[in-house]
């Protein structure tokens, strides 16, 4: 092995070892005294965004608003959004097949199977980002709505985090593939 190719191993390992150490203090956080009401608080405040920014609920979401919603063409320019980033998320996931953390119980996770048991990227990171985008480019960025939304889809991304189902590189890469899928969606259906 070259002096090359140990320092690029050496640092690929700093890298995973300070992502590893930096989500398992985090998720720390928000474990330290388990009996305490503001512990509680806490943890179903983190279920509760995690169960609305899971797929399925989103996804149903979005579909079952249509025939009642005077904004038709957004909503199922949404579900469409929504669907390519499922399809996006499955390949993604099943080629780099990275395991969840272990330091942490996801035995009650909902709405996990197939390639959703596998970490990265975060579905939950890659469908914020998508619709913090779609959203960016809808409304005005100054409305107090917009701001409203912005602070909910941060809040979901760090869950993912705080509650140890994500590594902080995990967020990262959802945030890319939402992002694209939030910007391919925007100029490929008729959003704009």
């Amino acid at each position: 092995m070259s002096s090359s190719d140990k320092k690029k191993r050496s640092l690929k390992d700093t890298v995973i070892k300070l992502d590893y150490d930096l989500s398992w203090k985090f998720a720390l956080l928000c474990k330290l005294d388990r009996k305490s009401w503001s512990f509680l608080l806490l943890d179903k405040t983190m279920k509760v965004f995690e169960i609305l920014g899971s797929g399925v609920p989103t996804l149903t979401f979005s579909i079952l608003i249509l025939p009642f919603t005077s904004y038709f063409r957004f909503y199922l320019s949404l579900s469409v959004a929504q669907i390519l980033d499922i399809i996006a998320q499955f390949t993604v996931k099943n080629i780099f097949k990275r395991q969840r953390p272990t330091y942490q119980d996801n035995s009650d996770m909902f709405f996990t199977h197939g390639p959703d048991v596998f970490s990265f990227p975060s579905g939950h990171c890659a469908r914020m980002t998508m619709f913090w985008y779609l959203t960016s480019c809808m409304m005005d960025v100054e409305s107090t709505q917009y701001r409203i939304l912005a602070v909910i889809y941060g809040i979901i991304t760090l869950s993912r985090v705080f509650m140890g189902r994500h590594y902080i590189s995990d967020l990262a890469g959802g945030m890319v593939l939402g992002l694209l899928t939030g910007m391919f969606a925007w100029h490929v259906t008729w959003l704009h």
